[in-house]
This record gives C-alpha cells, structure tokens and sequence, in this order.
C-alpha cells in the first residue's frame, strides 16, 4: 500500500511537471505570426494585455515591434505599460529604442515613471560598457 502510493505521488508529479513544460521546439513556431499578435495585443485598450505583450516582445526578441512600442510610451497610457514598453525599447531596440526613452523621459509627468526610465537607461548603458 504504501508503495502504490508513492508511485502514484510520483506519477502526479511528473504529469503535472511535464503539463507545466511548453510542447514544441522553437522550429515549430511561427514567430512571424507571434510577432502580429503581439503587436495586435499592444493595439488594445487593455492595460494588462499591453504590458503582457510588451513583456513577450522583449523576451522573444522581436525587433519588428518597435515602432508600435514606440508609441505607446504617450501621456496617455497606463504608468505599467510605458514602463513596460520602456524596457522593452532600452532592451532590444538599439539606439532608436534608447533615443525614444529619452525623448519621453523629457515628457514624463509621472515621477515614479521618470525614475524608472533613468534607472533603465543608465543601468542598461552600463551593462553593455
């Protein structure tokens, strides 16, 4: 008895430790495709779902979201998502990225907001000296 239990803990543990790994290889994605949903996603009027999808552009890598980043760092968007985006820009956008923080760094009427831009500038700057 004792030792069907622990072989069916284990079993569990392994089934939801393989349900917790994504399927597929990086072959096997679309990353064309990935990359228009993101972009779709930063469209939105969802706070949420925008600094979501800033957050998988960055880590994916996708460069062909600049542009769209680039706009979202307006007066007008959520402090979560310019900070988001923000870092997404300084990360994988190069010197455009750097220079559209920068510019909306002079503009940033939110403390808290400037000072994450500041700090993502100047540590990011460092990290590639």
């Amino acid at each position: 008895m004792k030792y069907a239990r622990f072989a069916l803990i284990a079993l569990l543990a392994v089934s939801f430790a393989a349900a917790g790994v994504p399927g597929g290889t990086d072959e096997t994605i679309d990353w064309t495709k990935a990359e228009k949903n993101y972009i779709a996603g930063l469209h939105t009027n969802n706070p949420g779902l925008q600094s979501s999808a800033a957050s998988h552009i960055r880590k994916y890598n996708l460069t062909g979201a600049i542009d769209e980043l680039k706009e979202l760092l307006c007066k007008n968007c959520a402090d979560n998502v310019k900070m988001s985006v923000a870092l997404t820009l300084v990360r994988i956008g190069g010197d455009d990225g750097r220079d559209a923080v920068k510019k909306a760094l002079q503009n940033e009427e939110n403390e808290l907001v400037a000072e994450f831009y500041r700090t993502i500038l100047h540590t990011e700057q460092t990290a590639q000296q």
